[in-house]
């Protein structure tokens, strides 16, 4: 068991070697929403004076990401971060 362990460890440090020298070239990206647990409401926890407040339950969220994929390596990106793209108008003479 011990040597699969070191051959698996092998492979996943050369896989990691692998695309740590790759020039990424990168599909397109799409919309890939990541589902994330968040809590709602606050109940008292405690006795006396010793006493805080958890929150009642957890539900699922939608949070906003974006992937893009290698198309050389397979490596997959992820980010939520967005910039703004700035539009102007000019005038139109007629």
């Amino acid at each position: 068991m011990n040597q699969r362990i070191k051959y698996l460890q092998a492979q996943i440090q050369a896989e990691e070697n692998r695309m740590s020298r790759c020039t990424h070239e990168w599909n397109e990206v799409f919309y890939n929403p990541e589902t994330v647990k968040e809590g709602y409401g606050f109940k008292p926890v405690g006795r006396g004076s010793d006493m805080w407040h958890e929150y009642e339950g957890y539900h699922d969220v939608q949070k906003p990401r974006w992937t893009r994929i290698c198309k050389k390596c397979g490596k997959e990106d992820h980010t939520d971060k967005q910039r703004p793209v700035v539009t102007h108008h000019v005038p139109d003479f007629k």
